[in-house]
C-alpha cells in the first residue's frame, strides 16, 4: 500500500525537476510586422473579412502562438485563431462575426510561450452600414391550370442559414402559405411550386427569409397567361335602322376581338381595352346584314374563341342575370319603399291635423270677437238714453 504513495511522489518530482523556468523573452519591434487596410467597408449581417500580410521572427519558442483580434482595449476579444506552423511572412483573411451598423476600430495581438503578448500598434476603421440584402425570386412562365416552380434565393448571412417562408396573398385578400424549410449551409434556394388560375393574375407572392438577427422578404406580381374568354352578356340589337353589338373578352396576353362580316365594307368598329379585357363595338345598317347571328372572335398566343351571338335578343345567361339582379333590387328597396311611404302618411296626416284644429280656433276667436263688438254697441245706446243734458250759456 506504501508503494502507491511513493510512485506518486516520484514522478511529480521528476516532472518538477525537468520544467523549465518560465522566462520572458525581450522583444524586438523588428520582428513582428503587419500590413492592412486602414478602413474596411462592410453590411450589417454580412461577416466582416479583414485582409493583411504578417510577418514573425524565425523562433522555435515562439510556436505554437495566438492570433487575436480585438475591439478597441485589447482584453474585448472578438476573433481568436491558433498557429502552429510556422511562416516567417504570410497573407491571411481573418473573418470576424457581424455587428450592429456603426463605427468599429480593431487591432491584432499575438500570444505564445509563458503569457508573451506582443500588440501591433496599427488600428483598422471598419464601417458597417445598414443591412439592405433582399431575397431574389424566379418564377416559371405561369399559365393557368398548368402546375409552376418558383424559386428563393437567400444571401448567406453572417449569422447562419436562413428559415424560407412562402406566403401568397391572393386578390380577394386571402393570405396563405405555400411552403419554405430551413436552409442547409450548402443550399441558398428553395424552392415551392403552385398551380394558378385565371383569378391569381396579378397576386402576389412573398419569400420571407428569416436569420438570427434579421427577417428580410422580397415580393413578386403574378402575370398569369390565360386563353381568351369571351363573356356571355355580349349582345346584338336592332336599333331604328342599325344593328348595333358589343362582344367582350377577357385574356393574358391581351385578346383582339375581330368580326368576320364576310363581303361587307360599309360599318365601323370601335374597341377598348383595359388591363385583361377588351370590349369591342360593331355598328352597321340593319338592312345590310342577312343573317341572323353575327359572330364575335378573340384570339391570344393561347387559344382561339368564337361566340355567334342571336340579333335582337340578349344571350339568355345575360337575361337571367339582369332579371335575378332586378328582382333582388326591387326585394332589397321593398322595405325602404314601405319605411318612407309609411312616414309621409304620418306626415301628411299630423300636417292635416294641425291644419283643422288652427283653423277651428281662429274660427271661433272671429265669432267671440263678433260677439263682444255687438254687447259694446248695445252698451252705448243705453248710456245715450238717461244721458242729462247741460244748460247751455247764452
Amino acid at each position: 500500500m506504501l508503494l502507491i504513495p511513493s510512485a506518486i511522489l516520484w514522478l511529480f518530482a521528476k516532472y518538477c525537476c525537468c520544467q523549465s523556468p518560465c522566462l520572458k523573452e525581450p522583444l524586438d519591434e523588428k520582428d513582428f510586422s503587419i500590413s492592412v487596410a486602414e478602413r474596411i467597408k462592410e453590411e450589417s449581417g454580412m461577416c466582416i473579412l479583414i485582409k493583411y500580410n504578417l510577418t514573425v521572427r524565425a523562433n522555435k519558442d515562439f510556436i505554437p502562438y495566438q492570433k487575436i483580434w480585438f475591439e478597441g482595449t485589447p482584453s474585448n476579444i472578438k476573433s481568436m485563431q491558433f498557429v502552429k506552423k510556422f511562416e516567417s511572412e504570410t497573407s491571411h483573411t481573418d473573418k470576424i462575426d457581424s455587428q450592429p451598423p456603426g463605427e468599429y476600430e480593431y487591432g491584432l495581438k499575438l500570444k505564445w510561450g509563458c503569457n508573451q503578448t506582443y500588440i501591433f500598434p496599427n488600428r483598422v476603421k471598419i464601417s458597417v452600414s445598414a443591412f439592405t440584402w433582399k431575397p431574389e425570386i424566379w418564377v416559371n412562365p405561369l399559365i393557368e391550370g398548368k402546375r409552376a416552380k418558383l424559386g428563393c434565393h437567400a444571401p448567406s448571412l453572417c449569422s447562419g442559414r436562413a428559415n424560407i417562408l412562402w406566403k401568397w396573398q391572393k386578390n380577394d385578400g386571402q393570405l396563405i402559405d405555400i411552403g419554405g424549410g430551413y436552409l442547409s449551409f450548402l443550399m441558398r434556394r428553395d424552392q415551392t411550386e403552385i398551380t394558378p388560375t385565371a383569378e391569381d393574375h396579378n397576386s402576389t407572392i412573398t419569400c420571407v427569409a428569416e436569420y438570427r438577427e434579421h427577417v428580410i422578404n422580397s415580393s413578386v406580381t403574378l402575370n398569369v397567361q390565360f386563353p381568351p374568354k369571351i363573356q356571355r352578356d355580349s349582345w346584338c340589337l336592332v336599333e331604328g335602322k342599325l344593328l348595333v353589338c358589343v362582344c367582350t373578352s377577357r385574356g393574358n396576353p391581351l385578346p383582339p376581338i375581330t368580326w368576320p362580316l364576310e363581303n361587307l365594307t360599309d360599318y365601323s368598329v370601335r374597341s377598348l381595352s383595359s388591363s385583361q379585357t377588351v370590349n369591342s363595338t360593331f355598328t352597321l345598317l340593319a338592312a345590310d346584314y342577312p343573317n341572323n347571328t353575327v359572330k364575335c372572335i378573340s384570339s391570344n398566343e393561347l387559344a382561339k374563341e368564337e361566340l355567334e351571338i342571336p340579333i335582337g335578343i340578349l344571350t339568355d345567361s345575360f337575361r337571367m342575370t339582369d332579371s335575378l339582379d332586378c328582382s333582388r333590387t326591387f326585394d332589397a328597396a321593398l322595405p325602404w319603399i314601405a319605411a318612407v311611404c309609411f312616414c309621409l302618411n304620418v306626415v301628411l296626416i299630423t300636417t292635416l291635423v294641425v291644419y283643422i284644429y288652427k283653423h277651428r280656433k281662429s274660427k271661433k276667436r272671429k265669432d267671440d270677437k263678433t260677439t263682444d263688438i255687438y254687447a259694446s254697441l248695445r252698451k252705448t245706446d243705453d248710456d245715450q238714453e238717461y244721458s242729462v243734458i247741460s244748460p247751455q250759456h247764452r
